[in-house]
C-alpha cells in the first residue's frame, strides 16, 4: 500500500523518519473534499455540519473532535470527517482528520483539506502545536478498522501488538503553517510504567483531543507536551480484567518532545494520574505546568487537576475541583496573561454534570490553584468537546460541538472580544 494526502508537496524526511521511530505506509485516500460552499463571515460561524449538508453524496455522517491552533499568520481549524456508519457517533471506523486555514484571524475560512485519510481505517484525534521555530506539529492517533477499544475486552495485547496490529500515536509537521506536511511518523517504542507488576497499562491509549503545547520558560524551554490517557491492566498489583468495562480502572498521562517533534517519550507513570482521561496541558505563570482532566469513574461528574513543577516529568496526584462540575467530556485550557492579570488561565467545558450542554469559559486568577465560581457562557444549547486560543489581542478563539438538539450536530468557531473576556474575569 502506498500513502497520499492531499497538499503534501514535500517529500518525507529521511532524517525525520529515523528520528521518530518508523516511517510506514498506510492505505491510499479514498476521497477528495468539495463542499462548494462560502462560509460567510460572522459572530459565529458553522464550519462543518452533519450528514446531507456539507457531502451531497451522504458519504460523511458527522464531524467531530475539535482541534485548534494559532501559527505565526493562520489559525488552523481541524476536525474529524466520520463515515457514513449507520450511527450517529462511533468512535471507530473510517474517520479522517481534516481542516481548515484562516489567514484572517477566523473571519473567513478556505474549503477544508485532509490530513490524514487511511481508506477505511481510523485517524483522529489532532493535538496541534505551533512552536517558536516557526514549526507545525500535529500529534494524532490512527487504529485499525474493527479493532476499536472493545477489541481490547477478549484479551489484553501487549504494548508491541497494539503499535503493530492496532492503534498508532503518530505525528506529522509543517514548515509553511500546513500548506504541506511530512509524516505520518510513527512514535513510541518502549514502556511506560516503572514497576509492572504493580501497575501496567493496556496496549491501547490515545493522545488528545485538544491542542499541545510548547513551553516557554524554565530549563525544559521548548519542550513539546501533549496530554494522552490509557486503561489499566493491573492496578496496585492486582489484575484488572480484560473485559471490564469499569471506569475507575483509566488514567491520564503526557509524552513529550525535546526536538520539535522528532522524537518523542512517554512517562512511567503509576497511579498520579489515576481516574484521570482526555487531558490538555497549560504552562503556568511561574513555569509550572497544569494538566486539566475529565474524569471517570467514581469522579466522572467533576473535573479534576494536577500540576508538574519540573517540565512535565513527576506530577502531583489526581484532584478533583469540586466547583468545576462536567458531564464526562473533553475539555480545553489556555494560558491567558494578559491585561496585567499574569497568572490568569481559562477553561472551556460544560457547565453541567449530567449533561453536555452550556459550553462555557472559567477563569483561574491564580495559576489553577481556585477558580471563578461564575461562568461565561458561550451557548446554552447542546455542546460538547472544544478547543481554544488565545489572540496577541486578549481575544479568544474557540471550535465547539455543538447542536439545537444533539452536542454534535456540527462543529462552530468563534471569536470572543477582549473586551468580553476581560470583563468577565473583573466582574
Amino acid at each position: 500500500m502506498k500513502t497520499r494526502f492531499l497538499h503534501i508537496a514535500l517529500p518525507v524526511l529521511t532524517m525525520a523518519a529515523v528520528a521518530c521511530g518508523d516511517s510506514f505506509e498506510f492505505g491510499t485516500p479514498t476521497h477528495d473534499l468539495d463542499e462548494k460552499t462560502d462560509f460567510a463571515a460572522g459572530t459565529t460561524q458553522v464550519l462543518w455540519k452533519n450528514k446531507g449538508y456539507v457531502y451531497p453524496t451522504g458519504r460523511i455522517h458527522n464531524f467531530r473532535i475539535p482541534g485548534l491552533v494559532r501559527t505565526r499568520s493562520r489559525l488552523l481549524a481541524f476536525c474529524e470527517a466520520r463515515e457514513e456508519t449507520g450511527t450517529t457517533n462511533k468512535d471507530g471506523g473510517d474517520i479522517d482528520l481534516i481542516y481548515r486555514i484562516s489567514t484572517d484571524e477566523g473571519r473567513t475560512w478556505s474549503p477544508s483539506r485532509v490530513l490524514f485519510d487511511d481508506e477505511d481505517n481510523t485517524c483522529g484525534n489532532a493535538c496541534p502545536v505551533w512552536t517558536e521555530s516557526g514549526r507545525l506539529v500535529v500529534f494524532c492517533c490512527w487504529a485499525r478498522t474493527g479493532t476499536t477499544e472493545a477489541a481490547f475486552r477478549s484479551r489484553h495485547f501487549t504494548f508491541e501488538e497494539a503499535q503493530r496490529y492496532h492503534n498508532h500515536v503518530v505525528n506529522f509537521y509543517s514548515d509553511d503553517e500546513g500548506e504541506t506536511w511530512n509524516g505520518p511518523f510513527k512514535c513510541f517504542t518502549e514502556g511506560r510504567n516503572s514497576d509492572e507488576t504493580q501497575y501496567k497499562w493496556t496496549g491501547f491509549f490515545k493522545a488528545g483531543p485538544g491542542h499541545a503545547i510548547q513551553l516557554k520558560t524554565g530549563e525544559h524551554k521548548g519542550r513539546l507536551i501533549v496530554g494522552c490517557d490509557h486503561k489499566y491492566e493491573r492496578f496496585g498489583g492486582v489484575p484488572v480484567a480484560a473485559d471490564s468495562e469499569d471506569e475507575n480502572y483509566y488514567g491520564s498521562h503526557i509524552a513529550y518532545s525535546d526536538d520539535e517533534g522528532l522524537t518523542w517519550h512517554l512517562l512511567e507513570l503509576d497511579e498520579e494520574l489515576h481516574y484521570g482521561n482526555e487531558c490538555v496541558p497549560v504552562e503556568l505563570s511561574d513555569g509550572g505546568i497544569y494538566l486539566d482532566m475529565r474524569s471517570t469513574g467514581a469522579y466522572k461528574k467533576t473535573r479534576a487537576g494536577s500540576f508538574s513543577r519540573d517540565g512535565g516529568i513527576t506530577w502531583s496526584r489526581y484532584a478533583v475541583v469540586p466547583e468545576r462540575i462536567d458531564p464526562g467530556c473533553q475539555g480545553s485550557v489556555a494560558n491567558y496573561n494578559t491585561d496585567g492579570v499574569p497568572s490568569s488561565v481559562i477553561l472551556a467545558t460544560s457547565n453541567n454534570s449530567t449533561v453536555r450542554e452550556k459550553l462555557s469559559i472559567r477563569a483561574s486568577l491564580d495559576d489553577c490553584a481556585t477558580w471563578k465560581s461564575e461562568v461565561y457562557e458561550i451557548t446554552a444549547t447542546k455542546s460538547g468537546y472544544s478547543d481554544i486560543v488565545v489572540f496577541p489581542d486578549g481575544s479568544v478563539g474557540i471550535l465547539y460541538e455543538n447542536g439545537p438538539k444533539h452536542y454534535n450536530e456540527q462543529i462552530s468557531f468563534r471569536k470572543i472580544p477582549a473586551a468580553t473576556i476581560t470583563a468577565y474575569i473583573n466582574q
